[in-house]
């Protein structure tokens, strides 16, 4: 590697922890702490009674996309390719498993009137399981295929495009078409895959037992944060900084003697492997994979997590899946007809106003502690401690009552005042204490 080539990765660093710093402090403690709930407080608590089935298997359910927004994160957030296609390796990953789960083998409902096959079979005049699905009768052939065959397709797709040096917006919209045509394909029934139904008829006791719940649970918050320990690492790598140098200044690491291909076909490849591990964890959950998880308004939703959370920084991608995930579950119980609305508004905010997500609220107030301003700094993440109360409380279905009632007047429940008012107050307090400092100076 030549001088200026090490100049250049040199320049780019991870994600510092500085020592004697009161954020970094705050931020480890906060991390370890999510863990443990994630580890053991949920489970725990969920096998008590404590926590509803449901509960659990939805936030089993939305950990599995956890896993599909690190991927992106690594891809555009550290490495700047805005990829269009993530759920197409999700739904790879779904199929794989769902195949699986569909045959008799798999605790699949098959029934001798439709030959002990998926039934959907049936209604295609066939008879006995296709050649290509008899693999998939097998679950270590089933976890195999469903994690290498989207790294595979990643691998070759990117190896196509990367070398020819597309990027950018072009790159976007090519992933865009690829997903686009993989929606047309599966839909077709004479693929054999379901159609436009996709999946179904598993194994009941996974989404319906407790133990089979907590069971799943488990398994895809310790993938969730086995990727997280994994992601961490690989930022922090040499390979990690030129990613980041990828994003920053492509065509200056090229010029120092760096091969840029190879680095984003290797990253893009490890994102479709975390979606489509996303993909297995999330289908023996939901109970269903169809062409609906990859149609196109699910790969812009997939980016918008990111972009709430916060790119370029790990646990804004945690942060924005599960928040963006849980507002969705409320809002369109409790008023479905006003969450487009939200939706639009979340991501119109992000790019207007708040580009770094959510992990910029955080990162003014880590400026704040090391100004010293402890005060201003409480009133700078309370907004944010406020909306991960009220995330975690409707992810163990907590809220009271009382709260859940609608107002008379706006037929709005109460809970969403309560959430409204936790955010804004401590907003308009720092808003306060800001002006006086700033008028106390003038005179």
């Amino acid at each position: 590697m030549s001088e200026a080539g090490a100049s250049l990765v040199g320049e780019v660093p991870a994600e510092p922890i500085r020592r004697g710093d009161p954020s970094a402090t705050i931020a480890r403690a906060a991390a370890w702490s999510a863990v443990a709930i994630l580890l053991v407080v949920v489970p725990t608590l969920a096998a008590l009674g404590l926590i509803e089935p449901s509960s659990v298997n939805r936030m089993g359910r939305y950990l599995a996309y956890v896993l599909v927004a690190l991927g992106i994160d690594l891809i555009w957030g550290y490495t700047g390719l805005l990829s269009l296609c993530q759920a197409l390796f999700f739904c790879l990953g779904g199929y794989a498993i769902g195949m699986f789960l569909s045959t008799a083998q798999g605790g699949g409902d098959v029934r001798p009137e439709y030959h002990d096959i998926p039934q959907f079979f049936f209604y295609n005049d066939i008879t006995a399981l296709p050649a290509f699905w008899r693999p998939f009768t097998s679950l270590p052939v089933a976890i195999v295929a469903g994690l290498a065959v989207p790294t595979a397709v990643a691998a070759l797709f990117g190896w196509m495009i990367f070398r020819s040096r597309v990027r950018g917006v072009y790159f976007s919209i090519i992933t865009q078409a690829l997903a686009w045509a993989a929606l047309l394909a599966f839909t077709n029934h004479h693929l054999l895959m379901g159609g436009t139904n996709g999946l179904s008829n598993f194994f009941r006791p996974l989404n319906n037992d407790r133990p089979w719940i907590i069971g799943l649970y488990l398994a895809t918050a310790v993938a969730v944060v086995a990727a997280w320990g994994f992601c961490r690492w690989l930022v922090g790598t040499r390979t990690g900084r030129v990613l980041i140098a990828v994003r920053d200044n492509e065509s200056r690491l090229r010029f120092a003697g760096f091969q840029p291909v190879a680095y984003k076909v290797f990253i893009f490849s490890v994102a479709a492997f975390l979606a489509a591990l996303g993909g297995l964890l999330y289908t023996p959950q939901n109970g269903v994979i169809g062409p609906s998880n990859m149609s196109i308004d699910w790969h812009i939703t997939m980016v918008i997590w990111v972009a709430v959370g916060g790119r370029g920084r790990l646990w804004g991608a945690i942060v924005g899946a599960l928040a963006v995930n849980f507002a969705y579950a409320a809002m369109t119980s409790d008023l479905p007809a006003v969450w487009p609305f939200v939706q639009g508004a979340m991501f119109l905010a992000v790019v207007l106003f708040f580009p770094d997500g959510l992990v910029g609220v955080w990162d003014r107030c880590a400026a704040l502690l090391r100004d010293g301003r402890t005060t201003r700094a409480a009133l700078a993440i309370a907004p944010l401690a406020a909306l991960s109360v009220a995330l975690a409380i409707e992810a163990l279905g907590w809220w009271p009552a009382a709260l859940q009632r609608p107002l008379p007047v706006l037929g709005i429940p109460l809970k969403y005042l309560v959430i409204v008012l936790g955010i804004t107050a401590p907003v308009v307090a720092g808003w306060l204490q800001d002006r006086a400092v700033r008028v106390e100076a003038a005179s």
